[in-house]
C-alpha cells in the first residue's frame, strides 16, 4: 500500500507539472490575444464552422484552446464563457466530442509522426473525423429532439471582468479545480488498475481489433493507447516501430485508432463536467472510431508501396516493416 501511494503521489506531481507548464502560458497568451482583439477576429472566422455542428460562436476560444493544449485548459476557458440558459445536453455532447477528438494536437501529432504516420494524415483524420461525427450528431439531434434538455455543467462560473486582478483570481481558482480533478482521476485510475478493469479492457478490445485487421503486437499497443492515452500507447509504438517488427499497415491502423479513441477513462471523466451524454461521448465515439478504422484499413490495404511511402507513412517506419 505504501509503495502504491508513493507511485500515485509521483504520478500526480508529474501530470500536474506537465499540464500546468503548458496551461499557464496558454492562459496568459489567450488573455493577451483577447485584449488585442484576436479572439474576436477568430470568432468571426470560425463561427460558421461551429454553426455546422450546432455550437455558438462564443465557444470558439474553448475549442481552439483545447486543440492547442488539452481538455483541462479548455475547461478553464469554458468557465469564463457566458452560455445561453438553453445550452442543451446535446450541445454539451457535441462540444465534449469535438474536444475529445481534437485536443492536444501539436503534441499528439508529433507523437504520431515519430511513430511513423505523416502529420497531415493524422490531422485530417482527427479534425475531419471530429467535424463529420459532430455534424452528423447535430443533424440527428435536430431531427429527433433527443438530448434537448438543459445541460448541467459542473464548472465554477467566473464573471467576465475587465479587472486584471479579478481575472488572475479566476484563473487561480480554475487551476485549483484542475488540480483537484487530477488527484481524483489518477486515484480512480489506480483503483481501476488494482481491481483488474484495465486487464478486462484488454480482453474486450482485442476481438474488435482483430476483426478490424489490427492484430498481434499492435493490438496490445492499441489497448494501452485506448486505456492509458496516446502518450503511453504512442511511446510504446515508437519503440516497437523502430525494430521493424510491426507491419506498416498495422502501424497505420493502430495510430488511426488511438488518435480517435484514447485515454477513455481520464478524458471522458474530464469532459463529463460539461454535462454531456455518456452514451454519445463514449459509446458513439467508440462505434465511429471502429467504423473509421475499418474503412481506412480496407482503403489503404491495396495501395502500392510508393503511395504508402509518399502519402501515409514516413521514414520512421523501417523498410523491412513494409
Amino acid at each position: 500500500m505504501k509503495t502504491a501511494l508513493k507511485k500515485l503521489y509521483s504520478d500526480i506531481v508529474e501530470v500536474s507539472w506537465e499540464l500546468f507548464k503548458i496551461m499557464v502560458p496558454t492562459l496568459l497568451a489567450v488573455k493577451v490575444l483577447s485584449e488585442i482583439g484576436f479572439v474576436s477576429w477568430l470568432d468571426s472566422i470560425c463561427a460558421p464552422l461551429l454553426s455546422l455542428i450546432g455550437l455558438p460562436a462564443s465557444l470558439v476560444v474553448v475549442v481552439t484552446t483545447t486543440m492547442l493544449t488539452n481538455p483541462y485548459a479548455g475547461l478553464i476557458v469554458m468557465s469564463s464563457v457566458p452560455l445561453a440558459a438553453d445550452f442543451s445536453i446535446g450541445q454539451a455532447s457535441i462540444l465534449a466530442s469535438f474536444m475529445l477528438f481534437t485536443h492536444s494536437l501539436p503534441v499528439e501529432l508529433l507523437i504520431s509522426r515519430k511513430a511513423g504516420v505523416r502529420m497531415r494524415v493524422t490531422f485530417l483524420i482527427r479534425v475531419g473525423g471530429a467535424f463529420v461525427f459532430c455534424a452528423f450528431l447535430n443533424q440527428l439531434l435536430d431531427i429527433t429532439g433527443w438530448l434537448s434538455a438543459p445541460a448541467f455543467i459542473s464548472l465554477p462560473t467566473f464573471e467576465v471582468t475587465t479587472s486584471l486582478w479579478a481575472w488572475g483570481v479566476n484563473q487561480v481558482q480554475g487551476l485549483i479545480l484542475v488540480q483537484l480533478i487530477i488527484i481524483i482521476l489518477l486515484s480512480f485510475l489506480a483503483l481501476l488498475k488494482a481491481v483488474g478493469i484495465e486487464a478486462l479492457m484488454h480482453r474486450l478490445l482485442t476481438p474488435f481489433l482483430s476483426l478490424l485487421g489490427v492484430g498481434g503486437q499492435a493490438s496490445t499497443i492499441a489497448v494501452v493507447g485506448v486505456t492509458l492515452g496516446l502518450g503511453f500507447g504512442g511511446g510504446l509504438l515508437i519503440k516497437e516501430v523502430r525494430t521493424g517488427s510491426i507491419p506498416r499497415h498495422d502501424v497505420f491502423g493502430v495510430l488511426v485508432l488511438i488518435n480517435l479513441l484514447h485515454s477513455v477513462f481520464e478524458d471522458t471523466a474530464v469532459v463529463m463536467l460539461l454535462g454531456p451524454s455518456l452514451l454519445v461521448i463514449l459509446g458513439g465515439r467508440f462505434l465511429f472510431t471502429m467504423l473509421v478504422v475499418w474503412i481506412m484499413m480496407r482503403i489503404t490495404s491495396p495501395l502500392p508501396d510508393k503511395v504508402w511511402r509518399s502519402m501515409l507513412t514516413n521514414n520512421n517506419v523501417p523498410e523491412k516493416a513494409g
